[in-house]
């Protein structure tokens, strides 16, 4: 098939969005698809063979769009995380006749609720979200939409690339009081994924907090986690051996989807601290894999990081995860997906009149 995959980021960017898009352009290619993707710029310009074409927000987004779909002619197109250049895809398609699926991987936030309902509800033929708790959301508000969960790459995220001086210079293996219990959050350091909640962990004796990412709360974070490691945002190569080297792994976003970071960290073998919601109450089972807290009491995170830290078997929480983690691929993620866009191709192409008539 001719596949057009929208996005509103792509590499070199580091981030949820990216993380997807990146691993089904992956499997599609892979799979003999002829594939272009449409994003947002500056960039690459090809990966994999395929073409990237950069959108620029200067100058009529929606014109380069169209331009850019047109030029393909794809069978379907692949939406995911619509924004600004995705509303326009849809815009597009649905004008054209060309099937399109949206994967949502959030909360509409930049829309109120109609809007997002006109612009890409009622303009997909299939929408899909990347939690059961968004698509009960979603049913609640009148709108239908299937579960697509990710998958993770466990070739890459493995316990075996644990660096043990790394760990050790984050643990301060060599101080009076070391080591100490490395625990880590990755992810973009933004209030809605709860990370001002970060600031739990100064409380909790005997940790070393590292903080994996960068983001608008970094200095706030910096002034009220003053002995924590900040490395800023790493390259995917840096961040499995970083992540592989933590001990436990926390996120206190309550309205994760995706929770990539969790099932990467699950995929390297360390417990997982979250809250009891969101995606995070499917991916986390406690006693298992980890703990989860009650977001709406004070101190539950700290708490929860204490005894999971304070556990000398905890390696065995990590050891289950990854375990579990195996089920998922991202081949199987993005198989189940390509079977979506191949029925919505079929029928389009069914229900086509015979030439000539």
């Amino acid at each position: 098939m001719r596949i057009a995959v929208v996005s509103e980021s792509f590499l070199p960017a580091v981030d949820g969005t990216t993380t997807t898009v990146r691993a089904v352009v992956d499997r599609l290619v892979d799979r003999g698809h002829q594939v272009v993707v449409v994003a947002s710029g500056p960039g690459l310009t090809t990966y994999r063979g395929a073409r990237v074409v950069r959108i620029s927000a200067l100058t009529r987004p929606g014109g380069q769009v169209r331009a850019a779909l047109d030029a393909f002619a794809p069978d379907v197109v692949q939406v995911t995380g619509p924004g600004t250049i995705g509303r326009k895809a849809l815009k597009h398609t649905h004008r054209t006749g060309v099937p399109s699926l949206v994967v949502q991987q959030a909360p509409p936030r930049d829309l109120t609720w109609e809007r997002w309902r006109s612009t890409v509800a009622e303009r997909t033929d299939h929408l899909v979200v990347t939690a059961p708790w968004l698509a009960d959301r979603f049913s609640s508000l009148g709108v239908a939409a299937g579960t697509w969960l990710p998958g993770v790459d466990a070739r890459a995220y493995t316990p075996a690339l644990r660096d043990p001086w790394l760990h050790d210079h984050w643990a301060r293996a060599r101080s009076a009081r070391g080591p100490l219990v490395v625990v880590g959050y990755v992810g973009s350091l933004h209030k809605r994924h709860g990370v001002r909640r970060l600031a739990e962990l100064a409380d909790v004796p005997g940790i070393r907090p590292v903080v994996i990412g960068t983001g608008p709360q970094e200095d706030w974070l910096r002034e009220r986690l003053p002995a924590a490691k900040v490395t800023g945002a790493l390259s995917t190569g840096d961040l499995t051996v970083a992540l592989a080297s933590l001990d436990v792994l926390v996120h206190p976003g309550e309205e994760e989807t995706c929770c990539h970071a969790l099932r990467e960290g699950a995929a390297s073998a360390l417990p997982l601290v979250a809250p009891r919601s969101g995606g995070a109450r499917d991916l986390v089972l406690p006693l298992e894999t980890g703990l989860l807290y009650d977001p709406d009491r004070p101190g539950a995170l700290a708490r929860a990081v204490a005894a999971v830290a304070a556990d000398p078997r905890r390696a065995l929480l990590g050891h289950r995860g990854r375990e579990l983690a195996l089920d998922r691929s991202w081949t199987d993620a993005a198989d189940e997906l390509l079977g979506h866009l191949d029925r919505l191709a079929r029928g389009h192409a069914g229900a086509r009149p015979a030439h000539g008539v």
